[in-house]
């Protein structure tokens, strides 16, 4: 945001170099991008670019520049004169104003300038906003922009000739209605949006833009000045949904001040009157419920050492605060009330007092010590505690960490997450991100598309963040882990040839992540997974509880993405799976006695899983099965319709004895059969090869 050194100079005496004065502001809190000097080696003519941060609007204008230049200095602040003449025609006689959205419009000041001549500007005028890369327009334009970027406050001007009937209705849009804007491009309304309207409809879009109908022009004899407080909401949320970015709609959706609208209209008419000529009418119309009561907050001169590390004193504490428009009551020595200045949107508590103080006392007095960190109850608490673990596992399997917004598509939440519903936000920062989500792997899959639609050979990424959920009393935060793999597979090294990512990559992830925690109950369970779902693979299970699903991402979810090949990916309740963790590493000795190992291959009715073959062996052996595995699966020739034959290894291990031949064929006979009866599950015949 540009300013410039001598237009400053009309405010506040400047001795000090722009140079100096840019570092001072910088350590003030008002970053300096950069001088530019039109006339190098004239100081007078530097031009300042300074990132004004959005808190700040404030400091938006020349006058709030100044403002913090005269508490830097201690110098003395000389306000722009906004005096006009009296005695003018009745406002009132020229000019209605209704106000049929007073939520929205706290304030509508307007004055009526009677006769003008609409030509180019003085040079003095033309050169104070070219200096700052403003285009001039015409004289009376340019002085409404003036304004603008001299106290900070946006004003629009009404050819007066082309309101219908006089007549000034602030409300909001109407189903259906549209407006051709200054920039030629007509816009189609939404309701809620807030306009200015005549009789016959809108001419204005509320501190976003006027309407091409009511325009200031070379025919234009009678202008109506608008200034105006509105809702930083209404205006923010029209100017996204239109796609207008307005020097008026960037101030604001950050919150003008109420206060400031009379004297910036009577600082514009007085300039109009001067440039343009014509009579300006007397005394203004101020309609609106007007600017609530005046903001106090208490600040005590104790916390200043609390807070700070340092006490700068009182008086000097005070005497920051009013140089920068504070009021201060220091009846009560050991809490002082102090009034907020309305041009002051971002003060609300004591700490954004003391905020102020340590900016303009200067942030390098804090002294550098370290704080006194006490033992008692230290350290990180359980949560971080889990996220710092799981992190590391994580890192160690290969996998890159991603941080995306909580914020997201509710369709793509639904995508992959059916129920429950996303929350919507009631002030969304853009559409795609209007609902907070209750999965992460939405910004996972974008982040995946993003680097494998640049030639990214793997993707390897996780994320730990919270989801959220509808709660009775408001979203509730689960925190979770998520991770997408795809491409090349994690870990391959040269010497033994890449190859592409699998379930498994995916599935050691999350035995891995459970192992490091020291969770003993994961099971990896793949039945009750729907044909249907975004993710399917297998159940997470931490104990007989529900904690993710691991597995592989559905190609129609992929599409959506914007992704053309095999993504596998995770998503665990981390505090689910915290809440599993072991307290105590267990012992286990090594087995004593042999294992004896049994190969079955068995013809399997479609839809029976691997896991209900498990259960069913482990609960019919009558001897104990230290593991089993699945090595081999067949379809086709020789195997009944509907059927597949699935080879698997048995491990019967005793942890006390040898076991015998013959207890081992009976254990395998006692199994087999009560596959047979349960899943209708035999064993392959010679013939089925």
């Amino acid at each position: 945001m540009k300013f410039s050194h001598a237009w400053l100079r009309d405010y506040i005496p400047l001795a000090d170099s722009p140079e100096e004065i840019g570092r001072r502001l910088t350590a003030a809190g008002v970053p300096l991008e950069g001088i530019t000097r039109p006339e190098p080696g004239d100081p007078a003519d530097a031009v300042y670019d300074f990132d004004v941060l959005t808190n700040r609007p404030d400091c938006m204008n020349h006058l709030g520049i100044a403002r913090e230049l005269a508490a830097i200095y201690g110098s003395r602040l000389t306000p722009p004169p906004h005096a006009v003449p009296r005695g003018g025609p009745a406002t009132t006689a020229s000019a209605q104003v209704v106000i049929e959205a007073p939520a929205l419009c706290l304030r509508y000041c307007a004055r009526a300038i009677l006769g003008v001549r609409v030509a180019p500007s003085p040079a003095w005028l033309r050169r104070r906003l070219e200096s700052i890369g403003q285009r001039s327009i015409n004289n009376v334009v340019d002085a409404t922009n003036f304004v603008l970027w001299e106290m900070g406050h946006p004003l629009h001007p009404f050819d007066l000739a082309r309101i219908a009937d006089h007549r000034i209705i602030v409300r909001e849009a109407r189903a259906g209605e549209t407006l051709v804007t200054l920039d030629g491009v007509e816009r189609r309304l939404a309701p809620g949006m807030l306009l200015i309207a005549d009789p016959r409809g809108p001419i204005a879009l509320a501190g976003v833009m006027g309407g091409r109908s009511s325009e200031i022009g070379p025919a234009t004899r009678d202008v109506l000045l608008e200034s105006a407080w509105f809702d930083p909401i209404a205006v923010g949320r029209t100017a996204r949904a239109l796609g207008l970015r307005t020097d008026a709609s960037h101030r604001f959706e950050r919150g003008a001040d109420p206060e400031a609208a009379l004297a910036a209209l009577d600082r514009a008419v007085a300039i109009i009157a001067d440039v343009a000529g014509g009579t300006v009418t007397d005394p203004p119309i101020d309609a609106g419920p007007g600017p609530g009561p005046a903001r106090l907050v208490t600040l005590r001169p104790a916390r200043l050492q609390a807070i700070l590390g340092y006490d700068p004193g009182a008086a000097e504490a005070r005497r920051i605060l009013e140089a920068l428009g504070f009021t201060v009551d220091p009846a009560n020595a050991a809490a002082w009330q102090v009034r907020v200045p309305p041009f002051r949107r971002d003060i609300e508590r004591e700490e954004d007092l003391v905020e102020e103080i340590a900016r303009l006392a200067g942030y390098d007095a804090i002294p550098a010590e370290l704080p006194i960190l006490h033992a008692d109850g230290a350290g990180r608490g359980p949560e971080d505690r889990l996220v710092r673990d799981a992190r590391r596992a994580l890192l160690a399997f290969g996998l890159s960490e991603a941080v995306n917004f909580a914020m997201a598509d509710a369709e793509e939440c639904r995508s992959i997450l059916p129920t429950p519903a996303a929350i919507a936000l009631t002030n969304p920062l853009q559409s795609g991100a209007a609902a907070l989500r209750t999965t992460l792997l939405p910004g996972l899959l974008h982040n995946a598309a993003h680097n494998l639609n640049r030639g990214v050979a793997g993707c390897h990424l996780f994320e730990i963040g919270h989801a959220f959920q509808p709660g009775a009393d408001g979203p509730v935060e689960v925190l979770r882990a998520a991770a997408v793999i795809a491409g090349r597979a994690p870990g391959s090294h040269w010497s033994l040839g890449w190859r592409d990512a699998d379930l498994f990559d995916a599935k050691g992830a999350v035995e891995l992540l459970a192992s490091a925690l020291g969770v003993l109950t994961l099971r990896l369970a793949s039945d009750r997974i729907a044909a249907d779902a975004a993710v399917r693979g297998l159940r997470i299970e931490i104990g007989r509880a529900d904690a993710g699903i691991v597995g592989e991402v559905a190609a129609t979810v992929l599409r959506r993405f914007g992704v053309d090949r095999a993504v596998f990916a995770f998503e665990v309740d981390l505090a689910r799976l915290g809440a599993g963790r072991s307290g105590e590493a267990v012992y286990q000795a090594l087995p004593r006695f042999p294992a004896v190992r049994r190969d079955l291959a068995l013809v399997v009715p479609e839809g029976v899983t691997v896991d209900a073959l498990e259960a069913a062996l482990r609960e019919s052996s009558p001897l104990p099965i230290a593991e089993i595995q699945v090595f081999d699966r067949f379809r086709g020739k020789g195997l009944p319709p509907g059927t597949a034959s699935i080879a698997i290894q048995v491990m019967f291990q005793h942890p006390e004895r040898t076991l015998s031949a013959e207890e081992v064929q009976a254990a395998q006979d006692a199994v087999v059969a009560n596959l047979g009866g349960r899943l209708g599950v035999g064993l392959r015949g010679p013939g089925a090869a």
